[in-house]
């Protein structure tokens, strides 16, 4: 059950990255050897190639993460092993998220690429959606070891669908699994 844990970080992490390559590639192809060869080779010279590779590897993601979900509601994981890993998945996207935010205002400057930034900005939401089903587990894993309430819970899941809230929210996940104290019970 480790492998599902892992594969599913790893897909939610290089889902973005793929996402940074399309651009990446699309500007500078003509310029460079590794990205001309992958561009003649791989993607057959046509951006919808690769944006179909793309949301494939997306809706596998999808899929990956509705069963991780599953699993993680199951009790395979602990709250604090959720926790970190959503917080690493979260943390090693940041460089991939400032370069598409900077390709997405440079292509918003110029008229004539104004649709790549919004193509962009959706493949964004698509990610943050998927990222967003990735930290509900730990969330929901931390509400079951009553390290935070069920509003707690419902709060931090749906603060994991915004973007730059999700890694604060995800740092403060972690912090509250590593802490011993528990949420008193109401009675």
């Amino acid at each position: 059950m480790i492998i599902m844990k892992k594969a599913a970080a790893i897909g939610n992490t290089l889902f973005i990255y793929l996402i940074a390559l399309l651009p990446a590639m699309l500007f500078t192809a003509d310029r460079n050897r590794i990205f001309a060869f992958m561009w003649e080779r791989l993607f057959f010279n046509n951006v919808y190639v690769l944006l179909g590779f793309i949301l494939l590897d997306g809706i596998i993601v999808y899929i990956l993460d509705m069963l991780f979900l599953l699993m993680a509601r199951n009790g395979r994981w602990t709250s604090q092993e959720l926790a970190k890993t959503n917080m690493m998945v979260k943390l090693i996207q940041i460089p991939a998220y400032l370069f598409l935010f900077a390709v997405g205002l440079l292509c918003c400057v110029m008229i004539f690429t104004i649709g790549i930034s919004f193509a962009l900005l959706l493949l964004d939401i698509f990610s943050i959606g998927m990222t967003g089903l990735f930290a509900s587990a730990a969330f929901h894993a931390l509400r079951k070891e009553q390290k935070i309430s069920g509003k707690m819970q419902v709060f931090y899941s749906l603060a994991s669908f915004l973007f730059c809230v999700d890694i604060v929210i995800a740092i403060l996940g972690y912090r509250r699994s590593v802490s011993e104290g528990q949420i008193p019970q109401k009675r």
